[in-house]
């Protein structure tokens, strides 16, 4: 049986691989194709140009129509499912399900929205480390003079970069990257659950990393200890009225970096999912990347289901991102 098994894969790896050099050597000769044709076509000649690009908002464009049939899809696989809206999230758990019904909760959520420019990881690899979309625009931007005021913004003039962080415990890899990449970078981060930055903060960066040990809420408390804030009012503590970038990492608006828990898939509702997530997609949000984060699994702690998922959305209707920027 082991040398049948053997044989099967080995027959499945050639036929893979012949196809690989069937799509490498078609792609060189479609490219090659396509070399010839700029090269000839030239203006002199009487042809147009080809067009060796599409600009920022005809990449939104395409990407736009990308998630919109992903949207339609959500909504039809949901409909299909014999035990919508109660869908459960991790078939691992129900295997008489697992056959004809093998989803978990973010096949109904894939990141269908194409960031416009590049991608990149920062921080550590594992858990720790967030993608950003357009990263090298941000790197772009001039660092600024120290001034009476270093962390102001103003709707006229945001020469900075304000970065929100939530949840930081003791790992910042990710802030001490974009304060050494970003010149221009202002970090706030906010935790009630530790005292100050991770290690990773160098004392170089000191004016230009900010932590405040308090909690992000639905609701402004005081009284309690640590204290819990809205956005709202830490942005206005702060004296700003935009965010470049909102992580959140964090258990259970130019771009958000978003890490989702969930506890178990008995009380999490899909519909009631569903409603949150497309409400921010209603107000302009989109999925451009999605990285499934299996710390959980490899802790060993008895869970065998991915749970744990980092979204990375752009506000598609953002005027003053620089994201949309040509």
């Amino acid at each position: 049986m082991g040398v049948r098994i053997v044989q099967v894969c080995g027959l499945w790896f050639w036929v893979a691989f012949t196809f690989f050099v069937f799509v490498v050597i078609h792609q060189s000769q479609a490219l090659f194709n396509i070399t010839n044709i700029a090269q000839n076509q030239s203006p002199s000649a009487g042809h147009s140009p080809v067009a060796m690009g599409l600009t920022t908002r005809q990449r939104m464009a395409r990407s736009e129509s990308a998630w919109r049939s992903s949207v339609s899809l959500r909504h039809q696989m949901a409909a299909a499912h014999p035990l919508n809206p109660n869908i459960p999230f991790f078939p691992a758990q129900h295997m008489s399900d697992f056959g004809k019904f093998p989803y978990t909760l973010w096949d109904f959520f894939p990141s269908t929205y194409t960031c416009p420019h590049d991608m990149q990881r920062v921080g550590r690899l594992g858990d720790g480390g967030k993608w950003v979309c357009g990263m090298s625009l941000y790197e772009a931007k001039p660092g600024l003079a120290v001034t009476a005021q270093p962390h102001s913004s103003s709707s006229t003039s945001r020469p900075e970069t304000i970065i929100y962080s939530f949840g930081v415990n003791d790992e910042s890899t990710f802030e001490a990257e974009m304060l050494a990449r970003i010149p221009s970078a202002q970090i706030f981060a906010f935790d009630f659950s530790v005292s100050r930055f991770g290690p990773q903060i160098s004392p170089s960066y000191s004016a230009r990393a900010h932590f405040s040990k308090v909690g992000l809420g639905a609701k402004d408390e005081f009284a309690r200890t640590p204290q819990f804030f809205t956005l709202q009012t830490l942005m206005k503590e702060n004296k700003h009225d935009y965010i470049d970038i909102l992580k959140i990492d964090i258990e259970g608006i130019g771009q958000v970096m978003i890490e989702l828990h969930l506890v178990d898939d008995k009380n999490v509702n899909f519909e009631r999912f569903l409603k949150w997530w497309e409400r921010l997609e209603g107000l302009g949000m989109r999925p451009v990347w999605l990285e499934v984060n299996l710390m959980a699994v490899t802790l060993g702690e008895g869970k065998t289901d991915p749970r744990c998922v980092e979204y990375v959305w752009v506000n598609a209707r953002d005027e003053r991102s620089v994201l949309l920027q040509e």
